[in-house]
């Protein structure tokens, strides 16, 4: 999905849907270096190429024969397309040269850390289902904690952001209002003198 660089610039790369994850002809992806990138950025970077390497890691297992049927299989790939859309639109953005917009901030980047954890959860659900080995299945389970652990903190970073929107948005708010009163206050004084004059 995307590569880190150094700690300020962030290789961004436009998210694959899930059947172009294991097709090994699918073309060059497309990506924008993103300078000095919010934290929620970097987190969501982070689970989209943690995901498609977790979808990969599935599709070896099923020897790239998925069954687009079992309702998990559909569970992880729609989570899947939903964190994608979410990175997508912030690639989107990036490349325009555009912010991303607050609203999408307040909602869409929690709906795609929820996503990133529904998938987590699912697809190594599948994967231990599909492992023969106790061993492995151990070492799947604590590889599946550990990605819910990665998820929660995506949703804690998701929550800073909307945090940190808000109250520059509600600092925005009152900056506006204290301006328009001192302006409504001078008026009133200018109308006052002038009344005064009359």
């Amino acid at each position: 999905m995307s590569t880190l660089s150094d700690f300020n610039m962030l290789r961004l790369e436009a998210p694959r849907d899930v059947l172009q994850i294991t097709d090994v002809t699918r073309p060059a992806l497309e990506a924008v270096e993103v300078v000095n990138p919010a934290a929620w950025v970097r987190a969501l970077v982070k689970q989209q190429k943690q995901a498609e390497a977790d979808y990969r890691q599935l599709t070896e297992l099923c020897g790239n024969a998925v069954d687009h049927t079992d309702q998990r299989i559909q569970w992880v790939e729609q989570a899947y397309q939903e964190l994608s859309d979410g990175t997508r639109y912030v690639y989107d953005r990036m490349s325009a040269n555009e912010e991303v917009a607050e609203a999408w901030i307040r909602g869409k980047l929690a709906t795609a850390a929820n996503a990133y954890q529904t998938f987590a959860q699912n697809v190594w659900a599948a994967i231990i289902e599909r492992t023969n080995e106790a061993a492995q299945q151990q070492i799947g389970q604590a590889t599946q904690l550990s990605r819910i652990n990665d998820a929660l903190a995506f949703q804690a970073e998701a929550n800073t952001a909307r945090s940190e929107h808000l109250a520059t948005f509600q600092g925005n708010v009152e900056l506006w209002a204290r301006e328009y009163q001192a302006k409504v206050d001078y008026l009133e004084e200018q109308l006052q003198r002038t009344q005064d004059t009359l």
